[in-house]
């Protein structure tokens, strides 16, 4: 038997992580959770895999431990979060622990959010181009003692060109845009640029509630613009 078929031999089974293998985990981390059909997007928004490529990454990261992948709501596929495994390879801290747990539905947020990030950076949102993100996680890192007082914790933090930073609201059922309508004017007081991310069914009655508040001369220091998920 030849050296090289011993080697064959000795790697049969095991799973090795490539450099986009690493970098979509460590992604997935900063996040909290992303969608399987938004993997393609994330781990090549040039050339775009097909479904089943994407089951297929999706099923190697899941043979070496570093995700788990679940139904969670129709049309969006499969809910896809890291292991415990998954999180020590990018990060042995433990400070990130409560946004990274938690259930499952909560998790639903955190990949939608990841959803808005994805669709920001590929298409910028009105003339402006994204140049960072500060996720919520980070957020609640660098803003501990706003968490603990009950201040509003974003879904997300864009850094657009021309230094201009918005804040992104995650609303992704009527009640949600319902609740973001109310928080509105408390929300913008620390952040005047708020995004709202929702699905299409929402893009109407978000857009609505823009105008209104474009229109609300008390407000005019206010921006507030729509992605759809």
């Amino acid at each position: 038997m030849t050296e090289s078929s011993l080697k064959r031999r000795a790697d049969s089974g095991h799973i090795r992580l490539n450099g986009r293998d690493l970098n979509a985990i460590e992604w997935i981390y900063d996040m909290g959770a992303i969608f399987e059909v938004d993997i393609s997007q994330l781990v090549s928004p040039k050339a775009p895999l097909s479904r089943n490529a994407v089951r297929s990454v999706v099923r190697r990261w899941e043979k070496a431990g570093v995700v788990r992948a679940e139904p969670m709501l129709a049309g969006k596929g499969r809910l896809v979060r890291l292991t415990t495994e998954g999180a020590h390879l990018v990060s042995e801290g433990t400070l990130d622990v409560p946004v990274q747990g938690g259930t499952s539905t909560r998790s639903v947020r955190h990949a939608l959010a990841g959803r808005a990030r994805l669709q920001i950076e590929r298409s910028g949102v009105a003339t402006l181009q994204m140049r960072g993100w500060v996720s919520e996680r980070q957020w609640r890192l660098e803003n501990v003692a706003n968490t603990t007082v009950g201040a509003h914790i974003p879904h997300g933090i864009v850094v657009f060109d021309a230094d201009v930073v918005g804040m992104v609201h995650v609303a992704h059922t009527a009640v949600e845009l319902s609740r973001l309508r109310l928080l509105l004017a408390d929300i913008s007081r620390r952040h005047p640029f708020v995004i709202a991310a929702v699905p299409p069914e929402l893009a109407v009655a978000a857009r609505l509630l823009a105008t209104a508040r474009a229109a609300d001369t008390a407000e005019t220091t206010t921006r507030l613009e729509v992605v759809e998920l």
